[in-house]
């Protein structure tokens, strides 16, 4: 009984990843990209991937839990998703997550980041004086509203 109930309490403490019944049809089985001409490429740059499984780079990682999903009363169609996940970098902390999936059009999702670690760090390094020249991509992860384009 007590091999039972530690099972399940250990099982219990790990994250599992969004159910496919709960992934919105504009995902499944689908990648997008901050960089498409980069698709499934583990090079070493600020490219993005987005899929049902979450949004990984480059040292960051966000994992999706579960999404609920917005539709249109007239039509029924999805207009927007909202994903809960897990995100986590190379220091090693993971922070709770509330990411909005906007569908532009087939082939376009504008993914928009609740994550207030994320947003903090871009007023901070927004409030400095980078050196003439630097774009803001390359100063922090351009991460808290982005397009994401299909990857073919």
């Amino acid at each position: 009984m007590y091999r039972i109930l530690i099972s399940s309490m250990a099982v219990s403490c790990f994250a599992i990843p969004a159910l496919a019944k709960d992934v919105p049809l504009f995902l499944k089985d689908k990648v997008y990209s901050t960089d498409p001409t980069k698709c499934g490429d583990a090079t070493e740059d600020d490219s993005l991937q987005l899929s049902k499984e979450g949004i990984f780079g480059n040292e960051f990682g966000c994992t999706f839990l579960s999404f609920k999903q917005e539709a249109d009363k007239d039509t029924g169609q999805i207009y927007l998703a909202v994903g809960h996940a897990n995100c986590g970098d190379d220091s090693g902390i993971n922070r709770p997550d509330n990411i909005t999936l906007i569908p532009q059009d087939e082939n376009t999702i504008t993914v928009q980041s609740q994550n207030e670690y994320i947003i903090s760090e871009a007023q901070i390094l927004l409030s400095q004086r980078l050196p003439e020249g630097t774009k803001l991509a390359d100063s922090f992860p351009d991460y808290v509203s982005r397009d994401y384009k299909i990857c073919k």
